[in-house]
């Protein structure tokens, strides 16, 4: 399922999804259970919040009686930003167009990797776009290193695109694994180190 937007995106860091259709139980039974993992696999520090902000201690309150996904993420600052919402069933009574806005906040990874699933595990059901296409590479990546899961990206990324790979391998074991240890400063290092790249690759 292919997408144009009606505007060019040009900010890094936001991302926007359509719902075209419903997801069926066992694919969201599938993404739920994916995203749940993904969740533990992170250090704390890069896991999303409640929708009003309080810290989230389970993976299960990502997640609604309604067959929804709720959370939130913070600023270098600390206010909550718009609130990262999707459904498993199209409805009337709920916008379908969605837009995030994390650049840059320690939350834009899992993000990232929550989409990617969707996209993966639940194929045919959204539209998703970012402002920064190359950002997908590094969330790949992170499911592979982590998950053992080889996943194709929302949109297309140039096959130019290549992250070296000591700088990969140092993001990786820097994002994974629930002991460890990430200050806003190192997040603010790695996603500056993830657009440089991506403003190299423009060049």
């Amino acid at each position: 399922m292919t997408h144009t937007p009606t505007e060019p995106l040009v900010l890094p860091g936001v991302y926007q999804f359509e719902q075209g259709a419903s997801i069926n139980d066992e694919q969201w039974f599938r993404f739920t259970d994916a995203v749940k993992e993904a969740f533990w696999l992170l250090p704390a520090q890069l896991r999303p919040y409640k929708q009003l902000g309080f810290d989230m201690n389970r993976a299960s309150e990502l997640f609604d009686e309604e067959g929804s996904v709720t959370f939130n993420h913070k600023d270098g600052e600390g206010y909550c930003l718009n609130p990262f919402y999707l459904r498993q069933t199209l409805s009337d009574n709920f916008r379908p167009y969605r837009k995030v806005e994390s650049q840059r906040c320690k939350q834009d990874l899992f993000v990232r990797i929550v989409l990617i699933l969707l996209h993966n595990l639940c194929p045919e059901s959204y539209y998703i776009t970012s402002s920064c296409p190359q950002s997908w590479r590094f969330a790949q990546r992170w499911l592979a290193w982590n998950m053992d899961m080889f996943t194709k990206a929302p949109e297309k990324i140039p096959a130019s695109f290549v992250i070296p790979g000591a700088i990969e391998h140092l993001l990786l074991v820097k994002t994974s694994g629930p002991g460890k240890q990430v200050t806003t400063e190192e997040w603010e290092a790695i996603s500056g180190i993830e657009f440089w790249l991506a403003q190299q690759h423009n060049s």
